[in-house]
Order: C-alpha cells, then sequence, then structure tokens
C-alpha cells in the first residue's frame, strides 16, 4: 500500500547550493550523467518505483543553464519518459522553493512544469492560481487536452496499484498495530546498529573507542536550536550505561567563551565525547558545523583525546581533522543514537560494523571502517 518515490531526479548529488533558496547549476557531462546520477534512477525504474520527483537543478547538458530539471521537456519528457522508459507518475519537489520561485511566478511555473511532463505539481504558492494557469493553457490551446489525459491515467493507475481506489480511508484503529509496531522497531534497531561506522580510533583503542572502564568521559552535545530532540535519545542510553558521564548542550550560537570555560573545567584524564547533529534543514542552507565551535574541537584535539560521534552529515571532519577517534551514525534518529551510545560504551557485543558508503579523499574512502575493533593479539 505504499508508493515509492525516487528522488531528485536526475540527480542533486553534485551541487553546492541549497536549491530552497537558489537555483544550483550541475555541470556534468552525459557520459558522466550515464554513469553516476542516473545509475540509481535505472534501477529504481526497474524496480517497478511507483513515482520520480524532479530536481530543481539546472542541466546545461541536457537543457538550458538558466531553467530548472523541473520545467524542461529535455529532461522530464526526453530523458525521463523517452530514454529511461519510466511510465509512472512524475512529481515536481515543491514549486515554493526559490530555485523555482525567484524566476517564475506560480503561474508560469504551473503550465511549464505539465508542458515539461509533470503529472503533479507540488505545493505551489497559490493552488487556485495554479490550477486556473493550467486550466487557462488548455482552453488556448499550449496544453493539449491528451496531455491532461496521460497524467490522469497515471495517478488513476497509481490509485488502483496501492489500494486508494477501493479503500480510500485508513481504519485509524488499526494503525498502532501497523505503523511503529515492535517487528518494525526490530528492524529498525537492527539496520541501524549494523549502519554505524568507525572511520579513526587509536591503534588498540586507547582513550577510544571503546571507552575504557574506569575512565572519566565528558559528553558535549553539539546540535541547532531548531534541533530539540537531537542527542537526547543518544544521551539518555549513555545515561543508563554509565551514570558517571557529564553531558553538556552547545549549539551555533555558543561563544568562544564558553567553549574555553568548558575546556578550563576538564580534567588531566578526561576523555571528550562530542556528538555533532548537523543535516539539511530546509531553507536554511547550513551543512556544517559553526566555525568557532569547530575550531575549538580541533584545538581541543591537539592536547586531549576526542572521540567525535558524526550524527546526519559524515563529513564533518573536514573541520576538525585532529581527532583521535571518529564515529558516524549517517542519521539523526533515536535508534541510530541509541546504537552509537551501546557502541561507544562497548556494552554487551555492540560493534561499529558499518563500512562507508562514501569517500572524503585524504580522510577516507569508500569500504572503510572497523577502526573501532581491536585486533586480536
Amino acid at each position: 500500500g505504499i508508493a515509492a518515490t525516487a528522488k531528485h531526479f536526475p540527480g542533486h548529488g553534485d551541487t553546492d547550493t541549497d536549491s530552497h533558496l537558489a537555483l544550483p547549476v550541475v555541470r556534468s557531462s552525459r557520459s558522466r550523467l550515464d554513469s553516476v546520477e542516473l545509475v540509481p534512477f535505472r534501477a529504481a525504474i526497474a524496480a517497478r518505483v511507483a513515482a520520480v520527483m524532479s530536481a530543481h537543478i539546472a542541466l546545461p547538458a541536457i537543457g538550458e543553464a538558466t531553467t530548472p530539471a523541473t520545467l524542461a521537456p529535455q529532461v522530464l519528457t526526453g530523458l525521463l519518459r523517452d530514454t529511461l522508459q519510466f511510465t509512472g507518475v512524475v512529481f515536481t519537489d515543491a514549486l515554493t522553493m526559490e530555485a523555482v520561485g525567484k524566476g517564475y511566478p506560480v503561474e508560469r511555473s504551473a503550465v511549464l512544469a505539465v508542458q515539461a511532463g509533470a503529472d503533479v505539481l507540488l505545493k505551489p504558492t497559490s493552488a487556485t492560481a495554479a490550477i486556473d494557469a493550467v486550466v487557462a493553457a488548455v482552453e488556448r490551446g499550449d496544453i493539449t487536452p491528451d496531455r491532461v489525459e496521460q497524467s490522469v491515467r497515471r495517478l488513476l493507475e497509481l490509485k488502483v496499484r496501492t489500494g486508494v481506489s477501493t479503500a480510500r480511508y485508513a481504519d485509524l484503529d488499526s494503525l498502532r498495530a501497523i505503523v511503529g509496531a515492535p517487528a518494525h522497531w526490530v528492524v529498525a534497531r537492527r539496520i541501524a546498529a549494523e549502519a554505524v561506522t568507525c572511520l579513526r580510533n587509536p591503534p588498540g583503542g586507547k582513550d577510544g573507542i571503546p571507552l575504557t572502564p574506569g575512565v572519566s568521559a565528558r559528553v558535549v552535545s553539539y546540535a541547532p536550536d531548531a534541533e530539540l530532540m537531537a542527542g537526547r535519545a543518544f544521551e539518555a542510553e549513555l545515561r543508563t550505561l554509565r551514570p558517571d558521564v557529564s553531558v553538556t548542550r552547545i549549539s551555533p550560537r555558543t561563544a568562544k567563551e564558553a567553549l574555553q570555560a568548558i575546556s578550563a573545567a576538564l580534567r588531566p584524564g578526561d576523555v571528550v565525547v562530542v556528538t555533532t547533529h548537523v543535516r539539511t534543514i530546509e531553507g536554511v542552507g547550513r551543512f556544517a558545523i559553526a566555525p568557532q565551535v569547530a575550531s575549538w574541537i580541533d584545538e581541543l584535539a591537539s592536547t586531549r583525546p576526542v572521540i567525535v560521534i558524526a550524527s546526519g552529515n559524515p563529513y564533518v571532519i573536514r573541520q576538525f581533522p585532529h581527532v583521535s577517534s571518529y564515529l558516524v551514525t549517517y542519521g539523526i534518529d533515536p535508534s541510530l543514537e541509541q546504537a552509537a551510545a551501546r557502541i561507544l560504551v562497548g556494552s554487551g557485543q555492540a560493534r561499529a560494523t558499518g563500512v562507508a558508503p562514501i569517500s572524503l579523499p585524504g580522510l577516507f574512502s569508500r569500504g572503510d571502517g572497523g577502526a573501532c575493533t581491536t585486533p586480536s593479539p
């Protein structure tokens, strides 16, 4: 009953601009698109994915340098429909995003998206204006009735495929037995435990991961103010396993003087554990740790053992290359945080068995992992 959606087509990975704020331009050649960006989409289409969502990116190799893929027939029809033979539903990304919104009024973007090949116009700034504009375009002959019928048929087929056509409403009383059922949590926790990856640790694990019993540890949890729950599951699990561990929370607004006060309070044998909760937040455009915090972490790592547990963005080690231990979870989620806490303490059989699916030249490579496993004598 679930319709999976592959996004964002034709590939949003190789961008350095937040498309909520501006239009990214991907200058990949057609050969690179074929060998890199389009590979997962081909696999998803072969697996009969129900829908594909477009990216608000300009792609000069296929379309124009100033036109978002969402509004480009060469991308949504020429590439996705004709070349990749996708027959499912095409969603636009949100039409409120500035990559589209800055250059196109909603009436224009709605019509262009339909002409490009989109079936669903997601989150226009005014639904009424978008509908009226499409109706007017049909009446003018800019969009044919047959083009509209194609989208209607795809949406009806999707409703049949997911069962919505015969069961329009969910039984609210049954949701608790389906959503978040105990069996699902077991799977989630197993996936989390197997995902956590150790990319750096001192030889033999001294003053690293897992924490040596009896060694004093000071945890500093870094998260933006809006991430109210970030780190909470980690802290709760850690306090259960090591009640003696103290936790200090900091944010991007924490001043240099407050950070220095944390350093001054450390004892000579303390191991510092820094958890970083950094991820892409819509419209914020920040993917890194605040400069004064990153500098403090790196300076601290040059004088004592520092363990960094990176939740969300695994690339933050670029900002503090001197850390002695580096554990990544790839996401901000209670199951991942709990798994990281167990691995940090070495609780039971908890070990970091994940391998990196990505590379960061000079720091780690795809396939790396297992640095926290102490070699057998």
